[in-house]
């Protein structure tokens, strides 16, 4: 009997630490991105009213997708912290995708500096292309790409040291 109880506790806590696990990475499984390392296709309003495609993504050795939403606190300190320290990033392509109103996007592109940036474009995914090929959980989520392939995703954003690490800066 002894030994029924200690294998049934056994079985509970391995349960228990499965579930805790899994409750702490909000990554879809079945996300394209973990099986397609390639930048997804998409095309975007930009705030300029122009569009931008996935085939005109510059060949800089870094691209940076990043999924926000204007409202987001977390989202406004990315953009606060990447645009203080924009001089670093000169070889990252940043693409601002969000899925709220052109209105609202340009706002914040404007309030962070965003659209002065030269290897920053900012602006909407009508056809949903890239939330569907990542599935974000939250925002603001991060893919970073190494000259066309998947490199690493930050599900909460990236912090400015870990992105100088990735990408050689200082």
């Amino acid at each position: 009997m002894k030994k029924a109880i200690a294998i049934f506790s056994l079985f509970l806590v391995s349960l228990v630490s499965a579930m805790t696990l899994s409750a702490q990475s909000n990554i879809d499984p079945s996300a394209p991105f973990l099986k397609d390392k390639n930048i997804p296709k998409f095309t975007l309003n930009l705030t300029s009213g122009k569009s931008f495609s996935h085939t005109q993504i510059p060949k800089t050795r870094y691209t940076c997708i990043i999924i926000f939403s204007p409202d987001c606190s977390h989202c406004q300190e990315e953009a606060a912290e990447l645009t203080k320290n924009a001089d670093k990033f000169k070889n990252v392509f940043f693409i601002w995708n969000s899925y709220k109103e052109m209105a609202e996007i340009k706002a914040f592109a404007i309030k962070y500096g965003l659209d002065k940036q030269a290897n920053v474009v900012v602006g909407r995914d009508p056809e949903f292309s890239i939330p569907v090929f990542y599935r974000p959980r939250m925002t603001p989520f991060v893919a970073i790409y190494d000259k066309g392939q998947f490199l690493k995703v930050y599900e909460q954003g990236v912090k400015v040291p870990e992105l100088l690490k990735i990408i050689g800066g200082k």
